[in-house]
C-alpha cells in the first residue's frame, strides 16, 4: 500500500487531498453496509433518531475550526482523514437532507458522492492539467480586458 500511495501521489498536497478522498470513500462504503445490514443500530435521543449526518456535520464543523486556528504542516494529513470520515458521514444522507425524507436509498445521496469523488480524484490525478488551464484561461482573460480598456480609454479621449 505504501509503494502504491507513493507511486500515485507525489506531493504533500496532494497527499491530503487523497487522504480526504480515501476516508471519505472508505466512511460512505462502512456506513453503507451497516445501514443495510443493520438497519435497527440507531441511536435515538428524546426519541428522535439521530442520522449519522448530524455526526458529519458536527465533525466537519469542529474539523473546520481546528484547521483555520492550528497552522502546523504535521498536523494536515490527520485533519484531512478527519474531514474525509465527516464529509462521509454526511453526503451519505445528502438525499435525506435533501429532499426532506428518511428514505436511505434516495439517489441523490449516490449522485452527490459519485460528484465529490470525482472532484477529488481530478484534484489528486489532474491538479496541475486543471492548474495550467486555469492559469492560461486567467492570463486570456487579463490581456483581453486589458486590451479592451485600453480602447475604451482611447474612445473617450478622441
Amino acid at each position: 500500500m505504501g509503494k502504491i500511495f507513493h507511486h500515485l501521489v507525489k506531493k504533500q498536497k496532494s497527499k491530503i487531498s487523497f487522504n480526504v478522498l480515501l476516508y471519505f470513500l472508505t466512511t460512505f462504503a462502512i456506513v453503507r453496509i451497516l445501514v443495510y445490514n443493520f438497519p435497527s443500530f440507531r441511536l435515538f435521543v428524546r426519541g428522535i433518531h439521530v442520522h449519522h449526518l448530524n455526526y458529519g456535520i458536527f465533525i466537519l464543523a469542529v474539523i473546520g475550526y481546528w484547521a483555520l486556528i492550528n497552522k502546523k504542516e504535521n498536523n494536515l494529513l490527520k485533519l484531512a482523514k478527519i474531514y474525509g470520515t465527516g464529509l462521509g458521514l454526511t453526503f451519505d444522507e445528502f438525499g435525506m437532507w435533501l429532499h426532506l425524507e428518511n428514505n436511505y436509498s434516495i439517489r441523490a445521496s449516490y449522485d452527490a458522492v459519485i460528484i465529490i469523488s470525482i472532484i477529488f480524484i481530478n484534484i489528486v490525478y489532474f491538479g496541475n492539467i486543471w492548474q495550467k488551464i486555469f492559469e492560461k484561461n486567467l492570463n486570456f482573460w487579463r490581456k483581453y480586458f486589458k486590451k479592451q480598456k485600453k480602447t475604451v480609454y482611447k474612445e473617450k479621449n478622441n
